[in-house]
C-alpha cells in the first residue's frame, strides 16, 4: 500500500514540473535550455500523455461500444418487426384467398435459397423452416395466396426443400381458364411452358393456367385450380404434332419471404 502512494506522488510530483516547464517554454524564458529540458523531461511526458489518452480512449470506447451495442439490438428488433410484420401480411392476405381456405395451411418462412444470387439469377428452390416435426412430407403442395410455388422434394426433420414451378423437375398436368389441356413443364431460370397441347385447341395470350389436379390416394400431387400463371407467347407450328405456349408465374419468387404448405 505504501508504495503505491509513493508511486502516485512521484507522478504528481513529474505531472506538475512537467506542466510548469512547459508553461515557462511557451514565454520563452527558457528558451536557451528548452533542449535540454525536453531531453530530460520527453520520457515522463510521453508517459503521462500515454495514461491520459488511455483513460480518454477507455471512456470513449466504452462509450462507441456501447453504442454499437444498443445499434446491434435496435437492427434486431427493427428485422424482428419488419419479419412479424411480413409473415403477418403474407398470413392475411392468404386466409383472405377462398380458393385454398378451406384446405390445412401451414405458414413456413423461407430460410434459403441455394444457388440464387439477386441480379445474376432466379430461385429454383426454396428451404423452409418446417420439416418432418410439423408434418411435412415429400410432395406436399407449397403455395402463396392462391399461386402455386411448387413441390416439397426433400423433408428433414425441422426443415424442407422445396422445387419451385419453374424447375426444370417440375412437369404436371394444366389447363387453361378455356378449358385446354396440357403439360407445364419447368425450364429453369425462372420459366416454364404449357406443351402437348392439341393443335386443334386454341391457345391465347393472357390467358390462365391452372392445375388440373393429380392428387393420388395418398394426398400427394398438386389440388385443382390453383394459379400457376399466364401465358405470354404461343408457339404453334402445322408440322408439329402438338403446340407450345410460354408461362410465367405471377409471382416474383425472389421476393418471397413466407409461403404456405397444404395438408
Amino acid at each position: 500500500m505504501r508504495k503505491k502512494e509513493n508511486f502516485f506522488l512521484a507522478f504528481f510530483i513529474v505531472l506538475i514540473l512537467s506542466l510548469f516547464i512547459f508553461g515557462l517554454s511557451k514565454t520563452g524564458i527558457l528558451f536557451p535550455v528548452t533542449s535540454i529540458t525536453q531531453k530530460l523531461f520527453s520520457p515522463f511526458q510521453g508517459l503521462t500523455y500515454g495514461v491520459f489518452n488511455s483513460f480518454e480512449n477507455f471512456g470513449t470506447s466504452g462509450q462507441v461500444k456501447k453504442l454499437e451495442a444498443e445499434n446491434i439490438d435496435l437492427a434486431s428488433i427493427i428485422s424482428d418487426e419488419q419479419r412479424l410484420k411480413e409473415e403477418n401480411s403474407a398470413l392475411l392476405d392468404q386466409f383472405k384467398t377462398a380458393d385454398v381456405q378451406t384446405q390445412s395451411l401451414l405458414p413456413a418462412q423461407i430460410v434459403g435459397a441455394p444457388g440464387f444470387i439477386p441480379g445474376f439469377s432466379v430461385p429454383e428452390t426454396f428451404i423452409i423452416n418446417k420439416g418432418t416435426s410439423d408434418g411435412v412430407e415429400s410432395g406436399d403442395t407449397v403455395v402463396y395466396k392462391n399461386n402455386l410455388v411448387g413441390r416439397v422434394s426433400k423433408v428433414e426433420g425441422f426443415l424442407s426443400q422445396v422445387s419451385l414451378v419453374t424447375n426444370s423437375s417440375s412437369s404436371f398436368t394444366a389447363k387453361t381458364s378455356q378449358g385446354v389441356l396440357g403439360v407445364i413443364k419447368g425450364q429453369g431460370g425462372g420459366q416454364m411452358i404449357l406443351d402437348n397441347v392439341l393443335l386443334s385447341d386454341n391457345l391465347s395470350t393472357k390467358d390462365l393456367v391452372l392445375t388440373n389436379g393429380d392428387t393420388n390416394l395418398s394426398g400427394g400431387g398438386f389440388p385443382p385450380g390453383l394459379v400457376v400463371g399466364k401465358i405470354v407467347s404461343v408457339d404453334k407450328r402445322p408440322s408439329d404434332l402438338f403446340q407450345r405456349a410460354m408461362v410465367t408465374s405471377f409471382l416474383d419468387f425472389s421476393k418471397l419471404t413466407t409461403v404456405f404448405v397444404i395438408k
